[in-house]
């Protein structure tokens, strides 16, 4: 099970873009380096960050949303190797899917765009309500299309501590990623059961339950 954002692809122009874009429609501004700190999160985590009241939480992200589908969705790449070593593992017989805290047809689009979507049999994200939103929630409705399987056969693959935190929640193997927008104190510090530095290193133990804590690279 995948992140999307900063795991599987290097979205952060769109991103970062959009939160500009954003705040100057509220007549705000923010630093650069704050704001790539926020990718990755829910979006009413991140505004709730930047100093938006509870109540004005799901105005902002809905000013969010409409400048990401019309700008944010094209300014994305996945990163070197994504594609490759997802055909690899699928051809191997692992079962992919996505959970993001990106909304759910959002992720989608991207998906289909670059042309990887049909690697993945579940594809989930945030619901267009604003409802589900939380990452343990997310994963969980893969796990579920899954028909819950083991959870220590189960790999949640992200960057920031929130995948780590999901992971935790439904006792799956936590894979942090180190190219993507958290670090590995982050990471550590979420539960991550195990640190990569570059995403073929998915090939090396990709089925099965690993026996011993691995921070490559760390």
């Amino acid at each position: 099970m995948f992140d999307l954002d900063g795991t599987l692809m290097d979205s952060s122009p769109g991103i970062v873009h959009c939160f500009q874009l954003t705040l100057a429609e509220w007549g705000r501004e923010a630093p650069l380096e704050q704001l790539r700190t926020l990718i990755g999160p829910p979006l009413r985590h991140s505004f709730h960050l930047l100093g938006y009241a509870d109540e004005d939480l799901d105005e902002v992200v809905e000013c969010y949303r409409g400048f990401y589908a019309t700008v944010g969705l094209r300014e994305a790449e996945l990163y070197d190797g994504v594609s490759s070593t997802l055909a690899a593992l699928r051809s191997r017989g692992v079962r992919l899917g996505v959970a993001t805290a990106k909304r759910d047809d959002f992720a989608r689009e991207m998906l289909r765009d670059r042309r990887v979507d049909d690697l993945f049999d579940e594809i989930a994200g945030a619901s267009m309500d604003l409802r589900v939103t939380d990452k343990a929630d997310i994963m969980a409705h893969v796990l579920t299309a899954w028909d819950n399987p083991p959870p220590r056969s189960v790999w949640m693959v992200g960057d920031r501590a929130f995948d780590m935190v999901g992971a935790r929640h439904h006792g799956v193997v936590g894979v942090g990623v180190l190219w993507g927008f958290g670090d590995a104190d982050e990471l550590r510090a979420a539960g991550a059961d195990r640190l990569i530095t570059r995403v073929e290193q998915l090939l090396d133990e990709s089925v099965g339950e690993p026996t011993t804590m691995d921070f490559r690279g760390a």
